[in-house]
């Protein structure tokens, strides 16, 4: 069925990213090519380390979360053209979705349509103190490059800072005898056994 006469096609709004956690500084191959720029905000909800990730070792990861508070992020700003579709195909598979439904709509100020992916948490309360989730991070580092640690660094690096986060940085610290988080992960590199490299995965 065909266009009535005074009919219009809407345009699509342009598209944006949430970023808040390591879609900050490693948003991965498909996603980067469609990114062209980016701009600072806050995220419009909680965040906090409530997910074990399988693809960072076993490591604490952000998600939304109620015990957290919104943290500086940015939107990740795609080329004009990007259609809605390939746009969320590229999130899903970026943060290791098997179904693009949890790749949701973010309500926020301006005229960018906002997307950001829905990773469920799963660490029960007693697992999300600092010095529990040191001690997830710091097991995880076994698993390669890819780990825990190695995701809180790159968190607090981009800037992204949720109510646990000092905390959790200093119980990782001292668990590894490390004065910074940098220190400690190639402290915790060196003890990882032989052979062991790079998880899978960029989520």
């Amino acid at each position: 069925m065909g266009l009535g006469r005074g009919a219009r096609i809407v345009p699509q709004r342009p598209l944006a990213v949430l970023a808040y956690g390591s879609l900050l500084y490693a948003p991965g191959p498909g996603l980067s090519s469609l990114v062209v720029g980016r701009e600072p905000c806050r995220t419009p909800f909680p965040v906090e380390y409530g997910r074990a990730s399988r693809r960072w070792g076993g490591g604490p990861v952000l998600v939304p979360h109620p015990r957290g508070g919104p943290v500086d992020g940015a939107l990740l700003l795609l080329a004009d053209g990007v259609e809605l579709g390939v746009a969320v195909d590229a999130l899903a598979e970026r943060e290791g979705l098997t179904d693009p439904r949890g790749v949701l709509q973010v309500e926020m100020p301006g005229d960018r349509l906002v997307l950001a992916a829905s990773l469920p948490r799963n660490l029960p309360a007693p697992d999300m103190t600092p010095e529990a989730l040191a001690r997830r991070a710091v097991r995880s580092a076994a698993a390669g490059e890819r780990n825990g640690v190695a995701y809180l660094r790159g968190a607090v690096a981009a800037g992204v800072r949720t109510p646990v986060t000092d905390a959790y940085a200093a119980a990782v610290c001292d668990a590894a005898g490390a004065p910074d988080l940098e220190e400690a992960e190639r402290l915790l590199a060196l003890a990882r056994p032989p052979g062991i490299g790079r998880t899978h995965g960029l989520g």
